[in-house]
């Protein structure tokens, strides 16, 4: 069976972008495509890989890996499975994108707006087998008669041929295609596609896949953010150490001023990952695939998510502000007083010098 793997490494930049002057409906830019040599996995060798890398508005970049492969399904779920196991050249392929990205990310600082302290760090690549060969049969019956080995290289389940019918049931495998002999075949660990409209399809779940990574380093961000929240509340004094309240009041502007750019720029981004794509509208079959991609990766639970965390960040800061405004106005009202008092003392021992 001959097929197309491509291998998608997402990374979190870190930045916000902006590519102003080109098309506003341009969702990334590819900032390099080239051939990278072999790829190798279990002792196979596949040469001519090609690599290319885009960044999207929203601050991530996919690292994209491509080769062909003449092997049955089997192999495929074997090399989903054993992702870890592929390499290029002599390094391990997530040990080789990561040494990537910091040249990647100083490519794109060219398009920054924005950039963040934090940035998610983490290593994962998720599988696309584009079939380059019509199945001879029906897309409904292709897929009953491979059920567990597309089981096993979609969600990167090793040991698919033991799986129960109970799991089978519950994790249905559902084909998007619109045409008798197409298939969109998706779930969170892996995608294999046969379509005439298989070029969208695949950028549309780069975009999805780019789309999820990105709330997941929005939710990484706004982790960090809460704990320097939480520790600042609880570190703010009491109005009796009117000494320390200055200086609490200066770090805690720092800190909820930075979480304010933040803030800005992430709310504003949101609005940019979750948006529409002309082509995709315009066309009720790349639309509901669309839509499905996005329910596989669960992009609008993950938005709701940092929708939340963002609320609650700034409650802490308001109450963190309230609590420093009621201490400051009550050492005022100490000082007021004790002014008073002392006003009361030095008027009543004038008197009483002027009785003597």
């Amino acid at each position: 069976m001959s097929s197309k793997v491509c291998l998608l490494f997402p990374f979190d930049m870190g930045l916000e972008l902006d590519f102003t002057g080109k098309d506003t409906t341009e969702f990334f830019k590819e900032i390099s495509a080239r051939k990278m040599g072999t790829i190798s996995f279990e002792g196979r060798i596949f040469p001519q890989a090609e690599f290319s890398t885009q960044v999207y508005k929203f601050g991530v970049g996919i690292i994209q890996i491509s080769f062909e492969v003449e092997e049955d399904l089997k192999y495929l779920a074997s090399l989903s499975c054993n992702i870890e196991k592929i390499r290029a050249g002599k390094t391990g392929i997530i040990t080789y994108c990561q040494s990537l990205v910091d040249g990647l990310i100083q490519r794109a600082l060219k398009y920054s707006i924005h950039s963040y302290e934090k940035r998610l760090t983490e290593g994962e690549i998720f599988p696309i087998v584009e079939l380059k060969e019509q199945v001879t049969e029906d897309a409904e019956t292709y897929i009953w008669k491979n059920h567990k080995a597309l089981f096993g290289f979609l969600a990167g389940e090793p040991d698919y041929d033991s799986l129960s019918n109970y799991v089978l049931e519950k994790e249905k495998l559902v084909n998007y295609g619109y045409y008798e002999k197409e298939i969109i075949l998706i779930k969170r660990f892996g995608a294999l596609v046969y379509s005439r409209e298989a070029s969208s399809i695949l950028e549309m779940i780069k975009l999805a896949y780019a789309q999820y990574w990105s709330m997941r380093s929005y939710n990484f961000i706004l982790d960090h953010e809460m704990d320097v929240s939480q520790q600042l509340l609880e570190n703010l004094p009491p109005y009796y150490k009117f000494w320390q309240i200055l200086q609490a009041y200066q770090t805690f502007s720092e800190e909820a001023l930075g979480f304010d750019k933040d803030k800005i720029s992430i709310v504003d981004s949101l609005y940019n990952v979750i948006t529409s794509i002309p082509k995709v509208e315009s066309d009720w079959h790349l639309r509901t695939v669309f839509q499905n991609v996005n329910k596989v990766f669960n992009t609008e639970e993950l938005h709701k998510t940092v929708e939340v965390k963002i609320e609650r960040i700034e409650q802490s800061y308001n109450s963190a502000r309230e609590f420093l405004s009621n201490n400051f106005f009550i050492l005022l009202d100490i000082i007021f007083f004790l002014s008073l008092v002392w006003s009361i003392i030095d008027t009543f021992l004038l008197w009483k010098l002027s009785v003597k």
